[in-house]
């Protein structure tokens, strides 16, 4: 029953990676067409920003895809050490901090040729987007000062 587990899930998760990258690429794809519709249409700025906000959300969806298939797929390691668990952490909480605080800059753009009325939303997502900056730093600052298990295998960075 497990291996039948392990197989179901690593078929998920292969299925979820691919199934991420064609949505960001649908995103790509949907984000220059928006930038040449636009163009013709006569309202370049307006059509870039909106761009650029789909580009960021497809920037977070390929991150969150590379993130599974790092974590899932290629790291064939039922348990891992506590210092391999908190660097995934810290690596899946940088990718929504980046992406949160490039469509709240994005946000702030549009709202600054819209109306600063609506200028609330993305302050309030840049400022959960700090907090959550905020909350990693926490994390990492405590979590430093666990001695680690004797009982764990050193972790090597792999990612470069």
């Amino acid at each position: 029953m497990r291996k039948l587990y392990m197989k179901l899930a690593q078929a998920y998760f292969l299925s979820a990676t691919i199934i991420l990258m064609v949505l960001s690429f649908v995103l790509l794809a949907t984000a220059l067409w928006e930038v040449f519709a636009t163009f013709l249409a006569g309202s370049p700025v307006d059509a870039l920003l909106s761009s650029i906000s789909l580009l960021v959300i497809g920037f977070a969806v390929v991150e969150t895809a590379k993130f599974i298939a790092e974590e899932e797929l290629l790291r064939k390691r039922e348990l891992r050490s506590s210092t391999e668990s908190r660097r995934s952490l810290t690596k899946f909480v940088t990718i929504v901090v980046i992406a949160a605080s490039l469509e709240a800059l994005v946000m702030v753009f549009q709202a600054n040729r819209e109306g600063l009325e609506l200028v609330l939303y993305p302050a309030g997502l840049l400022a959960a987007a700090m907090f959550a900056l905020l909350c990693l730093g926490a994390y990492q600052w405590m979590s430093s000062r666990i001695r680690p298990n004797p009982m764990e295998e050193p972790v090597r960075d792999e990612s470069n």
